[in-house]
């Protein structure tokens, strides 16, 4: 870990592959329709499976084993394949030749196809927020802004990202327009395992402050009912963790490294 004073609360970032790393699960309700969650056969182990690899408490790689999970949850096989299925459908889980099923790898090959709808979703879900939102909403961002104060006090990364993708929900929320809250907050997940794996691993002072600002900016915009400001604060919010991301990208130390070739003998 290079994180500056950021620790994950497991004590350590990876496990045995296949392993479920054993990290407290987040009160983070992922529905957009404000209706219950089922807790039922398939759709509770596609739920719960869902958050596993969105939150990288599954290793991206790993084989995924029906016969333990279908222990886990207490259901037969067949529930399970359901799950599995739907997972596949959303690219969270890759079913290969041989009939094994695998957690999807985290792959970067279409990120800038990803960033750039996600661009598009935020800056819309921001506008609408300072269009239409109504003084329950504020209550809303306000209480959710807070949360992540308090989180930023915790070292628990987890904990901070899940306050910030509340956050961004409640904004999301505030617009009032059905369609892009939801394909906004379902834009949210797919970026969830690069964020765990690729900018929270760099998430030190800097970023903490950045990112207290840029918030700050946004709630700002919402209140004053300013579209433009909110898009101009939503704007650089996102341009400061794409940043972060692309420094963990970088080559540590192959450019540093003396390589000569030996001189020619007779």
């Amino acid at each position: 870990m290079v994180a500056v004073g950021l620790m994950y609360p497991s004590g350590k970032k990876t496990l045995e592959t296949g392993k479920r790393k054993n990290l407290k699960p987040l009160n983070l309700d992922q529905r957009t329709d404000g209706g219950p969650k089922s807790k039922r056969g398939s759709v509770r182990v596609y739920e719960e499976l869902r958050e596993d690899i969105l939150w990288t408490r599954l290793d991206p790689g790993s084989v995924v084993d029906e016969v333990a999970l279908a222990k886990r949850f207490g259901v037969s096989r067949t529930p399970v394949r359901e799950a599995l299925v739907m997972l596949a459908s959303e690219d969270l889980l890759v079913f290969l030749p041989s009939r094994t099923s695998i957690v999807a790898p985290h792959m970067l090959d279409n990120f800038s196809d990803y960033l750039d709808n996600h661009l598009v979703l935020a800056r819309t879900v921001a506008r609408q927020a300072a269009l239409f939102r109504g003084d329950e909403d504020l209550d809303r961002i306000r209480a959710a802004a807070a949360e992540y104060e308090a989180a930023l006090a915790t070292n628990d990364v987890y904990r901070i990202f899940g306050a910030d993708l509340t956050l961004h929900r409640e904004i999301s929320r505030s617009g009032h327009n059905r369609f892009t809250r939801k394909f906004h907050d379902l834009s949210l997940d797919y970026g969830r395992r690069a964020h765990v794996l690729h900018y929270f691993p760099k998430f030190g002072e800097a970023e903490r402050q950045s990112s207290r600002q840029e918030h700050a900016d946004l709630i700002a915009g919402i209140e004053a009912g300013d579209p433009d400001r909110c898009d101009a604060a939503i704007s650089r919010h996102l341009q400061s963790e794409m940043d972060v991301i692309k420094r963990t990208l970088e080559p540590k130390t192959g450019f540093d490294m003396k390589i000569e070739t030996p001189p020619a003998t007779d």
